[in-house]
């Protein structure tokens, strides 16, 4: 799917798209991408595209376009908020290629494009899916209490706690969850969810004191794409397309007072290793 993605958003590009870029050329890149994501998971499954329905707001006709049905309102403002809060997250990997790319004075398209070559990279853009199997774990066991420890005193990670920037509270993932406990009661997904977020940082914070170890945003983004039941496939499809408001908004803060990205590398020779 990411594939198909940076080939399909790399044909838009033409002559409309050129220096510098433009609001008007992002708001069209930023609705084609759910589009793209949708035509091509109903093509693989044979099934006829589903058209954009005006009466929706972006995300709404996400999912619309995705299942050709009218999806729950919980579901809609749940992703809603995950893809306000994910669309802009300073120099990370796809924006630093998006801003390089603009920095050359080349176009939108090719810019985005670039983001989305880097987003495809597992160490980047990669799918919760770790979480996701904390959470059928979990479910299928029936006791969050007992999985948790016995990942902990096996040396396990729990995973969707910990960031690599955020060292205490991920300000992401607070925001996330006040969203999703306005709807708790509604789905058993996402209440299974903060379930096992309480007493997963309780246990971290009794077995390993001290480290300050707190949910990320991917936890709780697991948690929706389970509850929305939307295939693993499409979680870094969902983040692009909610992650290209900032790539398209980097573009356009670059080209405003542009100088182009040249790093400079030092060469370290074995002999100077040794």
């Amino acid at each position: 799917m990411m594939s198909v993605l940076r080939t399909v958003i790399s044909a838009e590009g033409n002559k409309e798209y050129q220096w510098k870029p433009s609001i008007e050329q992002a708001i069209r890149l930023t609705a084609l991408i759910p589009s793209i994501i949708a035509y091509r998971k109903r093509h693989l499954e044979g099934k006829t595209f589903i058209p954009p329905n005006p009466k929706f707001n972006h995300v709404e006709n996400y999912l619309y376009m995705l299942s050709g049905e009218v999806p729950v309102q919980a579901h809609v403002h749940a992703l809603e908020t995950y893809m306000i809060l994910t669309m802009e997250h300073g120099m990370n990997a796809s924006t630093f290629s998006a801003r390089v790319t603009a920095s050359t004075e080349s176009d939108l398209v090719s810019a985005v494009t670039s983001a989305v070559g880097t987003m495809k990279g597992p160490l980047h853009g990669g799918a919760p899916s770790e979480v996701i199997l904390l959470l059928n774990e979990v479910h299928e066991h029936g006791d969050a209490e007992t999985v948790i420890r016995n990942k902990l005193n096996l040396g396990e990670r729990l995973m969707g706690f910990r960031h690599r920037i955020y060292k205490t509270v991920d300000p992401r993932s607070v925001a996330l969850k006040a969203k999703l406990m306005e709807f708790s009661g509604e789905d058993q997904w996402l209440d299974l969810s903060m379930r096992v977020e309480e007493l997963g940082v309780a246990i971290l914070q009794e077995m390993k004191p001290g480290r300050s170890l707190y949910t990320n945003v991917e936890f709780y983004a697991a948690a929706i794409m389970k509850a929305i039941k939307m295939n693993p496939e499409l979680f870094t499809p969902t983040f692009t397309a909610s992650r290209i408001v900032g790539w398209c908004a980097h573009s356009i803060e670059q080209a405003e007072t542009n100088v182009i990205f040249r790093p400079q590398s030092k060469y370290i020779s074995a002999v100077n290793k040794m």
